[in-house]
């Protein structure tokens, strides 16, 4: 080693580094990662690092954590080896023989250099019984770690305080590796950027207005309605009506634009007269692929859009990357299917903490709630116990309500709902400030 001070990540690398899997790999990611010795290929040659995944039948196979987490790895060039143990993963005896049996095979030489031991995954009876292996072999300086995933920080036995972990990556993993690590994957790729920022943010200012959004809901409900097929889909461009316009008044001419809203259409995205609104100039002004993408976006998609342009905004305060919207994941067992296996409205990453955000202009508390509660079972799925979640709503109740009826199934920290009173572009991005902050590395 050339690193003395034990901050420092090449202080605690090993040469050999075992983990124990469990249904999360991420943990594992994060510490193959930090704790394995990287080499050069002339080094490799002589005493190679290598990374050995300790699993049980439950999590071995290609699909399984065992086999996603070994696919990630070896992107980094990591060597990967696997041991197994069956099913016994409470067997002690097993578990003592099968590592003290990689570390010292009999007739062939014991693995050479440093040895370490994760034991953030597994069972308990994995990580006593792996503990307890090396103990008995009296290695020279093991490393023995834990990832505290409260703290966002390793836990190195002997060492005092633990090492921050949440910005240590290099290079950062993306929203995609996530994915990856559970066999998931993008039914469409997320949008990155803001399509229409500022008239977003024009319309949030105007759902403070509880019966402005009432009138405006009313109106989107009986114009896009005639717009999608049987199964709620948006039509093809072919089919929208040509010239594609919509009318700022409902057929029946009980629902109009509110004048509010009208003079935002007007002044950002153009009319095609006096009575109707292009989605053509729509289309062409935001970048949409389609005239359907256009009309998501005035039914609600525009509270996406905001959201992301306010976290666009915070982006380098808080060394926040991969920020995007609209992320559809598809179902890795029926690919064709047309439903998405489930969404997060917008999703950024700091380090490999995961942060997900899910957007509705209900102000339904129980649609409400329900959406929360997805977004917080999500969140956890993917990101693990590190993964923060927020709503953003047009809840007339105040947000800490909601955030109560939760907290017997998560962490008040853990979460944050911005209602209707919240949508005020200043105070949006004071609350959400807040709440990175708050959760940043902690």
């Amino acid at each position: 080693m050339s690193s003395t001070n034990p901050n420092d990540w090449e202080y605690h690398q090993v040469d050999h580094l075992f983990l124990l899997i469990g249904e999360n790999p991420l943990p594992n990611y994060v510490a193959a990662r930090l704790l394995i010795k990287p080499k050069t290929d002339q080094e490799k040659e002589k005493n190679p690092s290598i990374v050995y995944l300790v699993h049980t039948t439950k999590t071995a196979g290609k699909d399984k954590p065992v086999g996603l987490l070994e696919k990630e790895l070896k992107k980094h060039n990591i060597t990967i080896k696997q041991i197994s143990l069956g099913d016994a993963e409470s067997d002690g005896d097993k578990i003592r023989a099968e590592i003290k049996k990689t570390i010292q095979p009999k007739g062939k030489p014991p693995l050479q250099g440093r040895l370490g031991l994760n034991y953030t995954g597994g069972t308990k009876a994995m990580a006593v019984h792996a503990y307890q292996a090396f103990k008995e072999l009296q290695l020279t300086e093991p490393v023995f770690s834990y990832l505290d995933s409260r703290k966002l920080a390793m836990h190195i036995d002997g060492k005092d305080k633990p090492i921050p972990v949440d910005l240590a990556l290099s290079p950062v993993p993306k929203l995609e590796t996530i994915l990856g690590l559970h066999n998931l994957s993008w039914k469409t790729e997320p949008i990155e950027q803001s399509q229409l920022p500022n008239i977003a943010e024009k319309f949030a200012n105007l759902h403070l207005n509880a019966e402005l959004a009432r009138t405006w809901r009313k109106w989107c409900d009986a114009v896009f309605k005639p717009l999608k097929d049987s199964r709620g889909y948006w039509w093809k461009d072919s089919q929208f009506p040509k010239p594609p316009h919509l009318k700022l008044s409902a057929s029946n001419g009980t629902v109009t634009v509110p004048n509010e809203i009208q003079t935002i259409l007007k002044d950002q995205l153009g009319w095609a007269s006096t009575a109707e609104l292009s989605l053509q100039i729509a289309k062409d002004k935001g970048k949409f692929t389609t005239f359907g993408d256009v009309c998501q976006w005035l039914d609600g998609g525009w509270l996406e859009d905001y959201v992301l342009s306010q976290v666009k905004k915070l982006t380098k305060k808080y060394s926040l990357y991969d920020s995007s919207m609209s992320l559809h994941i598809k179902d890795p067992r029926n690919p064709n299917r047309s439903t998405d296996q489930f969404e997060f409205d917008v999703a950024f990453l700091r380090g490999y903490q995961l942060f997900g955000i899910s957007c509705t202009t209900s102000s339904d508390h129980k649609k409400c709630k329900q959406k929360l509660f997805e977004a917080q079972l999500r969140a956890r799925q993917l990101g693990g116990d590190e993964a923060r979640v927020a709503l953003v709503c047009c809840d007339d109740l105040p947000s800490e309500w909601l955030k109560k009826e939760l907290d017997f199934v998560v962490d008040d920290s853990k979460i944050e709902v911005f209602g209707r009173e919240d949508l005020e572009p200043t105070k949006f991005a004071k609350k959400l400030d807040l709440w990175i902050f708050r959760n940043a590395g902690k």
